[in-house]
């Protein structure tokens, strides 16, 4: 067996406590490992099942550090994590402790770790060092009946399972199924805003719970508890969603600090509730990049987390998104929407991105980044149209037809089912102009009974868009 003993260090005054730290900690340990348990100041790990799957005892130390220091460092703890490991338990907690008194100092035997590294000695120092014990082999050394009559049994129970003689038994830490804490605020608050400094202590809960089981969160419930003596409801609570699962929660952070800023209180509020509604494995989602990693799986989503934001601050129906819709025409290819309700979309479309490549999405047609919004109608030379000066075509004819019938949830149409607009029969060019660049133009048939007709001109030219 393989045990590591970690114990994360708070160095400047921050949010995050010992007891917050080392509650953290262990969570993030359970992502390496199911055997985790607390032990005094210390967090024990028992890794043999898992150095195969990590490449090594100090390959998993490693990535086990690295990631609790970008932990702590995303919530502005700053923290020291000291590391050390050890064939059973109470060899590596000895250890680490003497790191912790003597910085540097590792006593590669065991028999020379001092008497204070062990917890079933501590009551007993004093006696201990006026008969000459100062390590656990000044102990082993004396005779075990004497020292179970002088200290008592626990001390030889230790000193058998420090050695491997005995079995470990410890009460492993398990994450529930889901995230739900509460937190007593240390006075009442009024003003939502102030809830902030409660709720980020509960997502530093909850981000750790995440790391632990490899999870993103998609969604969470935000309940504020109010003074019962006023005559109001006892709880109100908040619902934040996200478009894609995350485990960095600076994000949503600064969602829940927007939605705050818009509330009012209407009593004290004594304590603050959070709760997880809907996480994602990342095991699941991965294949939005080639790495499991969170790090690696943020590239595109500062765009969403912009929406996100914006949505909350200056309200859904103000910031919009569009989204396609089943017609040919430029024109009425696209609808706006919400963006907060469509931004689901918005998400799935960058995952596919990235999954399948950019050259594998399909777009045989040519469309322009700029549509007017309506066609212009251009003069003609002949049988080319005109726009400031002679043009140049470069593509075309691209043909679209688009039928008279009212497609699904399409409101431009009558009674009857049919579109108030005739059918569009239309071939798109595009053409080279020196003076206005790159131009979307389409051509249609004119009817017979038209002027124009009548004149020998037998199609009508538009400017539809301009190309970036």
């Amino acid at each position: 067996m393989r045990w590591i003993a970690l114990q994360a260090c708070i160095l400047t005054e921050s949010a995050v406590n010992d007891a917050a730290a080392q509650q953290a900690l262990a969570r993030i340990a359970l992502g390496f490992t199911p055997r985790v348990a607390l032990e005094g100041e210390a967090v024990l790990m028992e890794v043999a099942g898992s150095l195969r799957l990590f490449g090594g005892l100090t390959r998993l130390a490693q990535l086990l550090e690295q990631l609790a220091m970008q932990f702590f460092a995303s919530n502005q703890a700053v923290v020291q994590i000291i590391r050390s490991q050890g064939a059973t338990s109470l060899i590596a907690l000895g250890r680490l402790r003497q790191l912790r008194r003597q910085p540097g100092a590792v006593c590669k035997r065991v028999a020379d770790l001092p008497m204070h590294a062990l917890t079933a000695a501590r009551p007993h120092l004093g006696v201990l060092e006026r008969v000459g014990c100062r390590n656990w082999d000044d102990l082993l050394r004396l005779p075990r009946d004497g020292v179970a009559r002088r200290f008592g049994a626990p001390l030889l129970e230790a000193l058998d399972r420090a050695r491997g003689h005995a079995p470990d038994s410890y009460e492993w830490l398990l994450l529930p199924g889901h995230f739900d804490e509460k937190l007593e605020l240390d006075a009442l608050v009024i003003h939502a805003p102030l809830l902030m400094a409660g709720v980020l202590l509960l997502l530093l809960g909850l981000q750790a719970w995440l790391i632990g089981r490899q999870s993103g969160i998609c969604a969470l419930k935000l309940v504020w508890h109010l003074d019962k003596r006023r005559d109001v409801p006892p709880t109100g609570e908040l619902v934040i969603r996200t478009a894609q699962p995350a485990q960095d929660l600076r994000h949503l952070a600064r969602l829940i600090a927007e939605h705050l800023a818009q509330q009012r209180l209407p009593a004290p509020v004594h304590s603050l509730t959070l709760q997880s509604l809907q996480t994602e494995k990342l095991v699941d989602s991965a294949a939005a990049t080639a790495s499991l990693l969170m790090q690696a799986r943020r590239q595109g989503d500062s765009a969403l987390e912009l929406i996100e934001r914006l949505s909350a601050r200056l309200g859904q129906a103000q910031v919009q998104a569009w989204q396609p819709q089943a017609d040919h025409r430029p024109e009425q290819m696209q609808r706006w929407v919400d963006a907060h309700d469509a931004i689901k979309s918005i998400a799935e479309k960058s995952r596919n991105y990235w999954t399948c490549g950019f050259n594998n999405v399909k777009n045989e047609d040519l469309y322009p980044s700029w549509l007017l919004p309506e066609p212009l109608r251009l003069a003609v030379n002949g049988d080319s149209p005109v726009y400031q000066g002679r043009l140049v075509r470069l593509a075309g004819p691209q043909r679209l037809e688009a039928t008279g019938w009212l497609m699904a949830g399409d409101k431009t149409g009558d009674a009857s089912g049919t579109r108030c607009k005739p059918p569009a029969i239309r071939d798109y060019f595009i053409y080279r102009s020196l003076q206005a660049g790159l131009l979307w133009i389409y051509s249609e048939r004119l009817p017979v009974n038209t002027p124009q007709a009548l004149h020998g001109q037998t199609r009508a030219w538009y400017l539809h868009g301009f190309f970036a």
